[in-house]
């Protein structure tokens, strides 16, 4: 018989930094970003977790967050006044007190799993684990239980798939690295893509790029960038705090920061977690009139791109966001998803019933939008897989996945 049990924490770092090391062992970097968000804190929300445990030693971890989720933040318009109304009529729809399942923070969310736990354990601390959830959300008085931003990557048990309803989210860009040069990677692109890139690339000798893990003289200027970007952005959930971005680079291995100057001035920063399994590209942020002027975006991620050949890094992970630049570019697409259940019953049997409506309404209003034609992620029985498709032509995709050219991908770094 499994002696498990379950506890509320009420912090993210609730447990050692081993154990969560071991919950979330490399090449993740999950362990360390649940300290370092804990610690900097994201202004309105409440982090903590739930851990499960056998003979005394942490088996499970699910992170979690507390926040009230506006929908009327992430749009404008006659759309945001219209949901402001709604919001006042009904709050538990549209201005929900959500309960969290994953971070705020990263490529996509994960929960921790020791490795070296079996199926029948795992089941049983993940079905205990969700009645803990479940419970947490009656006290707190929840509109809302979610799983946010997770993939097939997240580890997340089969149970939920059972008692949680799901809707498609923004999918997360990556780039194989399987070229040895630049050249060979532009020769790779189309033409019309060529050309944009020599186009854009003119005024490049006029930007001073800096790689630096030291960032203290220019803090203060990239949180106010972090800040400007945040407000243009349709979709922004939470704010970090200035400690975030001073910490980071000491807490998380790999972490580092990619500064762009014009005439001395820091017009953009790129902060990515570099290690030999991958490049993550957590935030690119830059002063948005300089910023187009000096195409920064297309440059930090051909800097980045360089980074990866010369150092033989396999995988370029460059976020959410911004699809069809990123398509152009040459990227692949690992869908995401959110699962959640509301504590209304009428509600919940809503949105069951209509998934291709509500994604079709969420995206008609900007919260996030479909996949690229032509860029596909498929998983199946076994290790998930990526069918790289480099022709947007019907018969070109049919022979490429017949020819069975597979990608392996790997988990996040």
């Amino acid at each position: 018989m499994n002696n498990l049990t379950c506890h509320y924490v009420p912090r993210l770092d609730g447990v050692p930094a081993t154990v969560l090391g071991r919950l979330f062992p490399e090449p993740s970097i999950t362990a360390p970003l649940l300290s370092l968000l804990q610690e900097s804190g994201i202004d309105g929300f409440n982090l903590s977790g739930i851990v499960v445990l056998k003979d005394d030693a942490p088996v499970l971890f699910l992170p979690l967050f507390e926040t009230r989720f506006d929908l009327s933040a992430f749009v404008e318009g006659w759309i945001k006044k219209s949901l402001k109304l709604a919001g006042r009529l009904i709050p538990s729809v549209f201005q929900p007190r959500v309960l969290g399942v994953g971070l705020v923070e990263g490529e996509w969310s994960e929960i921790g799993i020791d490795p070296r736990i079996d199926e029948g354990t795992l089941d049983a601390a993940s079905n205990m684990a969700l009645n803990a959830l479940q419970a947490l959300a009656v006290e707190r008085k929840s509109d809302m239980v979610v799983l946010y931003n997770f993939n097939q990557y997240g580890k997340l048990p089969r149970a939920v798939f059972e008692k949680f309803n799901r809707v498609q989210y923004r999918s997360c860009a990556r780039l194989p690295i399987n070229f040895n040069s630049m050249e060979e990677y532009l020769s790779r692109l189309s033409s019309g893509a060529r050309k944009d890139l020599n186009r854009k690339m003119r005024v490049a000798p006029e930007v001073r790029v800096v790689r630096s893990r030291t960032i203290s003289p220019f803090l203060d200027r990239i949180y106010k960038l972090y800040r400007d970007t945040v407000e243009r952005s349709p979709m922004a959930l939470g704010l970090h705090n200035r400690l975030f971005f001073e910490k980071i680079c000491e807490k998380i291995p790999g972490a580092e920061y990619m500064l762009y100057f014009v005439q001395e001035e820091l017009v953009a920063f790129n902060l990515l977690v570099v290690k030999q399994e991958a490049m993550v590209d957590s935030y690119f942020c830059m002063d948005h009139e300089l910023g187009r002027k000096y195409n920064l975006y297309v440059l930090s991620w051909l800097e980045n791109v360089r980074t990866c050949v010369e150092r033989k890094i396999p995988l370029y992970y460059a976020g959410q966001g911004t699809e069809k630049t990123k398509a152009h570019l040459g990227a692949t697409f690992i869908p995401s998803f959110i699962l959640f259940k509301h504590r209304k019953p009428v509600f919940d049997r809503l949105l069951v019933r209509q998934p291709a409506m509500i994604n079709k309404v969420l995206s008609l209003l900007g919260f996030w939008p479909a996949v690229p034609p032509g860029r596909l992620v498929c998983s199946g029985p076994g290790r998930p897989k990526q069918i790289l498709v480099r022709s947007l032509d019907p018969a070109e995709q049919t022979n490429e996945q017949k020819r069975g050219e597979r990608l392996h991908c790997l988990k996040k770094a």
